[in-house]
């Protein structure tokens, strides 16, 4: 199969376009990229001009083109930054998709860093290694820690090369006063996802995009270690030399930056805010070497598109007419999940939720979310053993679950993630997060959730099914099986409690 990708973002546009024989196994048939500056004037009036438009539809017009000549089936097109930030974004996707017959998607931060993650992991990253990646466009900058391909932490955030360069410096060379500004403005935009990755290790890092690239080549090329033309890709960047560069670098003017090796004449404008932002990004997360990597944003949209493909043509999941548990499904199996035990645990869940929706005005979109939450609760063994049930919550939050709408699917997220471990509290960012309604739904359905778990504790399917009634204040249910149920018994008292609470009752259980 055939495909092509086309990244929208601030400075430049891309093409790449493969032969694809699976997500992990694909040719480069071309790739293109033409700085068509998108960003310059928008990210500060959040407002794309007539003509910017007009230069990207050109480009993609002419990407679409090429795409076609190499045999693309597929073409997948996505913007960033400079789109996302401003207020005509309507605008632009109509008038793309009115002159290029291309629909564009616009990436939220978090999905883009995601992406890059993706792309970073297959590319660049040593099998069953923990691996950072740091990707600084036009508009923001993004970091990626991933795990054989999963999220472990994603941050977007609004520090962008080409954004920076607009706002914050005016003379050239850059004065040493305005130098330090743009230091700590840096440092400041970046405490928050330095504070939130304090725990995390990682064996590996990685800087991906084109200022980076220029900045690995430059050193590269400085210290002469390769041919001129030599591809960039997986070239070294140590903090120490780059400090050093940047130093140099804030010392020419922009008419002599452009004679610098490495360092084109449309980079050569941009590249004392791209320099400081992976100085400022390696300093604060304590990395004091990455290598450079060629895939980047493009390359994940393809591969996790190819991903999404492969597992819709596994066979269908029997009796499951609603497609957003379809979707659940194959999120699940993205992950690996535990198919037999997910489907247990939702019928389990589905079976005690129906004998007490009557009664507690639960409605049929509750259980929905219940369903989708039972199907995706131990998704997070994917990364570790150890908080799966938090691991679960990150996932869902971050993987495209169909049908659902965001606040939909942070719901489902915080159902699963309770499914074991503390109860709800306020305390905790993305429960404090969801409305007081949404709040009461996670309290109740993953109470239920708890139970259908733990009717399952042997993840053998030895509960056949359940028989559920509540009689005034009492919710008895019976368990029905032609096997030993002692550990399933030991697990609901130990997780009754929330039960209990949620729905003013006195729980009973017994075996049939």
């Amino acid at each position: 199969m055939k495909l092509a990708a086309i990244d929208i973002g601030s400075n430049s546009i891309k093409l790449v376009v493969v032969d694809a024989a699976a997500s992990d196994s694909f040719a480069v048939l071309a790739r293109e990229k033409d700085a068509v500056r998108l960003g310059h004037d928008t990210l500060r009036a959040e407002r794309l001009s007539p003509d910017a438009i007009t230069r990207a539809a050109e480009c993609i017009g002419r990407y679409c083109s090429i795409a076609e000549a190499r045999g693309a089936e597929h073409l997948i097109a996505i913007a960033t930054a400079s789109v996302r930030e401003a207020h005509n974004a309507n605008e632009f996707i109509r008038e793309i998709k009115k002159r290029t017959g291309v629909r564009v998607e616009v990436l939220s931060g978090i999905e883009e860093a995601r992406l890059i993650g993706v792309a970073a992991a297959q590319g660049c990253a040593s099998p069953g290694t923990t691996l950072v990646n740091i990707d600084i466009g036009g508009g923001s900058t993004e970091i990626s820690v991933m795990r054989e391909g999963v999220p472990l932490a994603l941050h977007s955030v609004k520090l962008g090369a080409v954004g920076l360069t607009e706002n914050l410096i005016t003379t050239d060379p850059i004065k040493p006063k305005e130098l330090r500004a743009l230091r700590e403005y840096i440092r400041a935009a970046l405490e928050r996802p330095t504070r939130e990755l304090t725990n995390l290790t990682w064996a590996e890092a990685t800087g991906t995009s084109g200022t980076i690239l220029a900045l690995g080549e430059a050193l590269q090329k400085e210290h002469a270690r390769k041919p001129q033309g030599a591809q960039p890709a997986g070239t070294e960047i140590a903090l120490s030399r780059l400090e050093r560069l940047n130093q140099q670098l804030a010392e020419l003017t922009t008419e002599e930056r452009r004679t610098v090796p490495g360092i084109s004449a449309q980079r050569a404008e941009i590249i004392i805010a791209g320099g400081q932002i992976l100085e400022g990004t390696m300093r604060s997360l304590g990395i004091h070497m990455l290598r450079t990597c060629d895939f980047a944003l493009r390359e994940g949209v393809i591969i996790d598109r190819l991903r999404e493909w492969e597992a819709e043509e596994r066979p269908p999941v029997p009796d499951v007419a609603d497609p957003r548990l379809r979707g659940a499904h194959a999120v699940g199996r993205r992950f690996g999940y535990e198919e037999a035990h997910a489907q247990k645990v939702a019928q389990l869940a589905e079976t005690i939720f129906d004998s007490l929706a009557n009664g507690y005005k639960l409605t049929r979109h509750q259980r929905t979310l219940l369903a989708a939450a039972a199907l995706l609760h131990d998704i997070g063994y994917h990364i570790a053993h150890e908080s799966h049930h938090k691991h679960t919550l990150y996932l869902i939050k971050h993987s495209e679950l169909t049908g659902f709408s965001e606040a939909e699917r942070l719901v489902v997220a915080n159902i699963a993630r309770y499914h074991r471990g503390t109860p709800p509290r306020e305390r905790h960012p993305d429960y404090a997060a969801l409305m007081p309604t949404d709040r009461a739904t996670v309290n109740r359905l993953s109470a239920i959730l708890r139970l259908a778990d733990a009717l399952d504790r042997s993840h053998d399917g030895r509960v056949m099914d359940i028989t559920c009634e509540r009689v005034d204040e009492t919710v008895r249910i019976v368990l029905h099986s032609a096997q030993p149920c002692e550990q399933e018994l030991w697990a609901i008292e130990q997780k009754r409690d929330l039960f209990e609470q949620a729905f003013d009752c006195k729980l009973t259980v017994r075996k049939g």
